[in-house]
């Protein structure tokens, strides 16, 4: 059965299109029955608390995670670039010292 032919039933039968919610109010999130504007207010308090608790997660994750790994990070770059300096140095002056043709690269 192909889905031109399920599209034709549903025509011929006059079916309405699929609906996620049936619900007069707008921003409705949940599958339960929201039929009256005080219902309606906890539903979107829900969500917004919802909301509130994602910002907080992910604040907290940036904050005590992520920064912190960043700044380590970042030290540990400007170590290994001054090592690499010392290492570079050190490499050509005892490449004059022996006169032979090492590569530093």
């Amino acid at each position: 059965m192909s889905w031109m032919h399920i599209i034709s039933n549903q025509q011929e039968n006059n079916f309405q299109a699929l609906q996620f919610s049936g619900h007069k109010y707008p921003y409705v999130g949940s599958l339960d029955i929201v039929d009256t504007d005080k219902k309606y207010i906890k539903e979107l308090e829900r969500q917004v608390e919802g909301y509130l608790d994602y910002w907080k997660i992910t604040s907290h994750e940036w904050k005590e995670v992520l920064w912190p790994e960043i700044i380590k990070l970042r030290t540990e770059n400007r170590e290994l670039r001054v090592e690499n300096k010392l290492m570079k140095k050190f490499l050509e002056k005892a490449k004059r010292m022996t006169n032979e043709k090492w590569e530093a690269k």
